[in-house]
């Protein structure tokens, strides 16, 4: 790996999301972003933040040894000038591309918002003699830049800044960040036009300096391909029935509105089940509260099912009557995009970018209102034309967003930077 030149066309993303174990909407960016790159004729390579320290039993203080690790970090960034070195040895990651590179800069993200924190400025990270990329893109807002590169940095929302009381984010040191990007980047890049104009708003960057690239949602083929019978087998599993179910997939936390589609789903005299799929994430308990004492009640209304492997919650979305999305604010909406393009209708919401992204094939619902989300459960329920006009009508607008037509528009953008692959 020594020998790699400039003119061998390195293209550096970030690993941090790409390591975790439940993945993230960020994580399925990342991939499809490398995939794009490699299509394009770059050398994908990942820098990741892995600590080699043996980790930590679970319910032991781990997180204030690794808080200490970082702080004693410090002293080692201080000592080499202040800059974080990057090391080729790297953990391999899969769902990436054929060849990509993995190299690593030990706990880089703890300590670069530690740096932060004690500076108010970006940790610099510089790669090894020899290795000279293109580019290096952030596939989220944070404060780490690459020595020598143009530094990308995809911000896909500004969640914090509109909607600060949804998130448990430290929001003077996100405003710092956030402001320090819009300073520095090379360019940003984001994931819906209402994103954008937040962006260009909000952060006061010069619309030139920002472009939309949407995401590359590639359909479940695997869950496509599955047999009627296969599917309603899969579906059974779960005492379910083909469309014999409203679904709703998402963290549940406060953003995704959970509650009031809850609110709204125990408000109607629906007979089919609303099933719940997601992890518990920052202040869930307020989400569920209308289940307080009602959960798995004998007549199975509300189920929860917690986190899910992705090939079981894809069947469950493709068998869903519909898959419910009410969320507050979002950059993109993935889960709305992945349901229209495995055939199923979707209920959405008008916020944010929602509407922008299902255009005329979901169904849209004033998502502060209860009334509204219940009128718009009762009309999926209750009317089989319109079910089929949207099961219809998603896999068309998916296809706007598939990976090659991501793909095009990406290059459209490195075009526009100078970014060449040769």
């Amino acid at each position: 790996m020594a020998g790699l030149q400039t003119d061998q066309g390195l293209y550096l993303l970030d690993g941090h999301n790409l390591a975790m174990a439940q993945g993230t909407g960020i994580a399925t960016y990342a991939r499809g972003l490398a995939a794009a790159v490699a299509a394009q004729g770059f050398r994908p390579g990942v820098i990741h933040g892995a600590d080699p320290g043996r980790p930590m039993a679970p319910g032991r203080a781990g997180g204030a040894l690794r808080l200490a690790r970082r702080l004693a970090g410090q002293a080692e960034i201080a000592w080499r000038g202040g800059v974080l070195p990057v090391r080729a040895d790297g953990p391999a990651v899969a769902g990436l591309p054929a060849g990509t590179l993995a190299f690593n800069a030990r706990d880089c993200i703890g300590r670069a918002h530690l740096h932060l924190r004690r500076s108010g400025a970006m940790l610099p990270l510089r790669m090894p003699a020899g290795i000279a990329p293109r580019a290096m893109h952030w596939t989220y807002a944070v404060p780490l830049r690459l020595e020598g590169a143009p530094n990308l940095y995809s911000v896909l929302d500004l969640i914090p800044l509109v909607m600060p009381e949804t998130t448990l984010t430290n929001l003077p040191l996100y405003r710092r960040m956030t402001a320090l990007i819009a300073d520095s980047a090379s360019h940003i890049v984001t994931i819906s036009e209402w994103s954008r104009q937040d962006i260009i708003r909000l952060l006061g960057v010069a619309p030139g300096r920002v472009t939309n690239t949407w995401l590359g949602v590639e359909p479940d083929a695997a869950t496509l391909a599955l047999p009627e019978a296969a599917l309603a087998a899969s579906l059974a599993g779960h005492g379910l029935a083909l469309q014999g179910y409203f679904l709703f997939y998402a963290a549940i936390e406060p953003r995704k509105n959970l509650r009031r589609l809850i609110d709204a789903y125990l408000s109607t005299d629906i007979a089919a089940p609303l099933i719940i799929a997601g992890k518990k994430a920052w202040l869930w308990e307020a989400e569920l509260a209308a289940l307080a004492g009602r959960e798995n009640l004998p007549d199975g209304r509300v189920r929860l099912l917690g986190h899910l492997p992705r090939g079981e919650l894809m069947a469950l979305a493709r068998g869903a009557r519909a898959v419910c999305f009410p969320s507050l604010y979002e950059g993109f909406g993935l889960p709305a995009v992945e349901a229209m393009a495995l055939g199923t209708p979707v209920l959405t919401s008008t916020a944010s970018c929602m509407p922008e992204i299902v255009a005329d094939a979901a169904l849209c619902a004033n998502a502060h209102s209860v009334p509204a989300l219940a009128q718009a459960l009762r009309a999926l329920d209750s009317d089989a034309d319109l079910r089929a006009r949207l099961a219809d009508a998603g896999p068309r607008r998916a296809a706007f967003f598939s990976p090659a037509r991501y793909g095009e528009r990406l290059a459209a953008l490195h075009a526009t930077l100078g970014l060449i692959a040769d």
